[in-house]
């Protein structure tokens, strides 16, 4: 055989095995895909559940304080801490009608 057919040989064999180990890789790759998709939306559902419940912890949380204000604003708290400071407004404000007004 000559030199040049003895190269072109090598070169084609060589061209054969990285054809070859390429298609493994790809092949490797599309088989390793789907299952790293899968974990990295099985992390995704996870932590969106978790964020969830830490947002359903939180409106509960500004509910009750919601409910705390309005227990405190209201007129009856109002008057019980008045007589509790001792800032004699024990009558409830009537409403002061001016005599020329319809």
């Amino acid at each position: 055989m000559s030199e040049s057919n003895v190269n072109s040989v090598l070169s084609s064999n060589r061209l054969i095995v990285r054809g070859f180990l390429g298609a493994i890789l790809v092949a490797g790759l599309m088989l390793i895909l789907p299952l790293y998709m899968q974990n990295r939306l099985t992390k995704l559902y996870t932590k969106s559940h978790e964020l969830a419940l830490q947002i359903g912890q939180l409106e509960r949380e500004r509910t009750l304080q919601q409910l705390e204000i309005n227990k405190l604003s209201s007129l009856e708290n109002l008057s019980v801490f008045a007589e509790e400071a001792g800032l004699g407004l024990n009558g409830v404000p009537t409403k002061v009608r001016i005599m020329g007004a319809p």
